[in-house]
C-alpha cells in the first residue's frame, strides 16, 4: 500500500495480483499484511484481538482506513481559515 492509496485501492490491486500467484490462503494473508503501512499495522495491533483470516484483515483495514479518512476530513473542516 503506497502513500495516498486507499484501502479499497490496495485491496483491488492485491486481488488482481493474488490470482496470479498460486499462493494458498495463509501465504496470501501474510503477503497482504506485509504490504500494509506501519501506521495501519500499529492500529490493528493496538486492538484487543487480531483479525483471523484474510477476509477479516481486509474488513479491519478497510474500516480503519475509512475512519482515518473521515477524521482527516472532519479535522480539515473545523480548522480555522
Amino acid at each position: 500500500m503506497t502513500t495516498g492509496m486507499t484501502a479499497d485501492e490496495y485491496m483491488a490491486k492485491f486481488e488482481m495480483l493474488a490470482g496470479r500467484t498460486g499462493f494458498n490462503e495463509v501465504a496470501l494473508e501474510d503477503a497482504f499484511i506485509r504490504g500494509l503501512p506501519q501506521s495501519i499495522l500499529l492500529k490493528v495491533y493496538s486492538q484487543t484481538s487480531l483479525p483471523s483470516g484474510l477476509d477479516n484483515w481486509k474488513t479491519v483495514v478497510r474500516n480503519l482506513d475509512r475512519l482515518h479518512r473521515g477524521f482527516a476530513e472532519l479535522r480539515q473542516s473545523i480548522r480555522p481559515n
